[in-house]
């Protein structure tokens, strides 16, 4: 079987089947194409049976050296290679694991640092006296990410059909199609409190 055909297989897999989130389906598949792209711009096969440990080593160093990209990207894509081998495998596309031994490499782990509650007041200070364009949609975007814990991507995807004005809650869609309800009154809660 050729690599783009297994691609297409495994994204169809992990899209409906697996009912992942349009990110990381559309992650999954950039990451496999990249490899592609690869084995194809230097003359190596593309028959999924023939790819070799070495070509995805030369790959991960390609993108490490020549697209400067930091190990934690290069993780993210070493990982997208092992769970589709193991579903080629699965699948008895694969006879043997290609990305079997392959380590990735070493990263930064920094803590993250976090806002005091007094950084938290001087900046919900600073969003309610400002007059710009969008200052009131700054200001709504930073209570919700601070109070109700949102993620920067379920924020910025989110729609006014989510948000329930009369039960004064918002439905958050998140992360592996989970949903979750908060309450909308945290915003001014949060007004009173900070």
């Amino acid at each position: 079987m050729q690599l783009h055909a297994a691609i297409d297989e495994f994204v169809l897999y992990i899209e409906i089947e697996k009912n992942y989130s349009v990110n990381t389906v559309t992650s999954y598949e950039y990451d496999l194409q990249l490899f592609l792209t690869f084995l194809t711009d230097h003359g190596c096969s593309t028959c999924l049976n023939e790819i070799t440990k070495t070509q995805v080593r030369r790959f991960i160093q390609y993108l490490l050296g020549s697209l400067k990209q930091k190990p934690r990207s290069v993780n993210r894509k070493i990982s997208s290679l092992k769970s589709f081998t193991k579903y080629c495998l699965k699948e008895q596309y694969l006879a043997n694991d290609f990305t079997r031994g392959i380590e990735s490499p070493k990263t930064d782990d920094k803590l993250p640092v976090y806002m005091t509650l007094t950084d938290l007041k001087h900046l919900f200070d600073y969003l309610e006296h400002t007059k710009s364009r969008f200052s009131m949609r700054n200001e709504i975007m930073f209570k919700l990410l601070a109070i109700t814990g949102i993620r920067r991507s379920e924020l910025v995807s989110s729609t006014w059909e989510q948000v329930d004005l009369i039960n004064e809650t918002i439905r958050i869609d998140g992360k592996g199609k989970r949903t979750n309800i908060a309450p909308s009154s945290t915003l001014n809660a949060a007004s009173g409190i900070l």
